[in-house]
């Protein structure tokens, strides 16, 4: 499997400090991913609300990582199509190729907070429909100069959009999906690879929207044994597993708080998301908290279920210290990881 590091933050500043420190914190995490042997850097959007409203603008913190590293992929998970205008992010997101050498990777969604969509005028019962259609006209934005479109949400004629990316035809698509069957099978039938979240349903469950996704592949007349599956994890790796859990177990928690706010707000928020312990997610194997060898169980039992290419993992989120959180980061590229990369071949002499 190949590892990612995931900028979806919680802000606490009575803990985070100041949004200048909290921001340098996000930034050395992702930098020192590359060193430390991940193979994806994401970063989520979210708007007005301290549940990952301190990334509204993922290709400004892209830029910032790109500028300090050499390697690492650079993702969206995920830029929010719909509350933007396509041609504009079509530029801004060929800039992050182009300053990067080329290693963006645009993971796309509709996101789950109604109330981003009430606050920037944009219809969230037309979200899916929008989003596929700005997909559309990025990647004619980015394929074709010039290019015209005529859609139900946009319409463009001879319009040509600089800078185009570096990767040609354009920079890897990745889909989010995580409770509709209809959105699996869609990335599905467009052979797009695929973002995920484990923690909203029982492993089982999610392994039977993964066998739509992939039926829906195998039946456009795409491999799914080429497409990439990558799960997001919290995770909370330290040497003692009790108190990995304990810290992991109040982080969660705090987290989750702040999810129901980000929900509940807004004239229309969506039905509630059922009621699930700790401990219920805990032993599913929905969360990857504690020893190394407990996280490398956890992670081997959903790789082994849901076929996964690839996890992501966010380590500073619910109110961790960032000391702690670094040292959760740097214990789990040390002692997990390598359990689960392809190491080098062995070539004896003589051979």
């Amino acid at each position: 499997m190949k590892f990612g590091i995931f900028s979806l933050p919680t802000y606490f500043p009575e803990v985070d400090g100041s949004l200048q420190d909290f921001y340098q914190h996000i930034l050395s995490m992702l930098r020192d991913a590359e060193r430390l042997g991940f193979d994806h850097a994401w970063v989520n959007e979210h708007h007005f609300h301290r549940y990952g409203g301190m990334i509204p603008a993922p290709a400004v913190l892209l830029s910032a990582v790109a500028a300090q590293t050499s390697r690492i992929r650079l993702g969206t998970s995920v830029a929010l199509l719909p509350l933007h205008h396509p041609l504009e992010q079509a530029e801004c997101y060929a800039m992050v190729d182009q300053i990067s050498g080329g290693r963006l990777d645009l993971g796309i969604g509709r996101g789950f907070i109604p109330y981003d969509y009430e606050t920037m005028g944009v219809s969230y019962a037309d979200a899916q429909e929008r989003m596929f259609e700005s997909l559309e006209v990025i990647l004619a934005a980015w394929q074709r100069q010039p290019f015209s479109h005529k859609g139900r949400y946009y319409q463009y004629e001879d319009v040509s959009v600089w800078p185009v990316p570096l990767q040609q035809p354009h920079p890897p698509i990745w889909g989010s999906a995580t409770r509709s069957e209809e959105s699996f099978a869609w990335f599905g039938q467009q052979g797009y690879d695929l973002l995920t979240v484990v923690y909203l349903f029982p492993v089982k469950r999610l392994a039977e929207f993964l066998s739509v996704y992939r039926e829906a592949a195998a039946a456009a007349g795409h491999d799914p044994a080429a497409k990439r599956v990558s799960t997001h994890f919290q995770v909370y790796c330290a040497e003692n597993g009790d108190e990995a859990r304990r810290v992991g177990k109040e982080a969660i928690l705090r987290y989750s708080e702040e999810i129901t706010r980000a929900r509940d707000r807004g004239a229309s928020p969506p039905p509630p998301i059922q009621h699930q312990t700790f401990e219920d997610v805990l032993g599913d194997g929905r969360v990857c908290m504690g020893n190394p060898d407990d996280c490398a169980a956890i992670l081997e039992r959903a790789r082994d279920i849901l076929g996964l290419t690839n996890v992501d993992c966010t380590f500073y989120y619910g109110g961790i210290p960032y000391d702690r959180a670094r040292a959760s980061f740097e214990l789990f590229a040390r002692e997990v990881m390598p359990r689960f990369q392809a190491q080098p071949e062995v070539v004896r002499a003589g051979a």
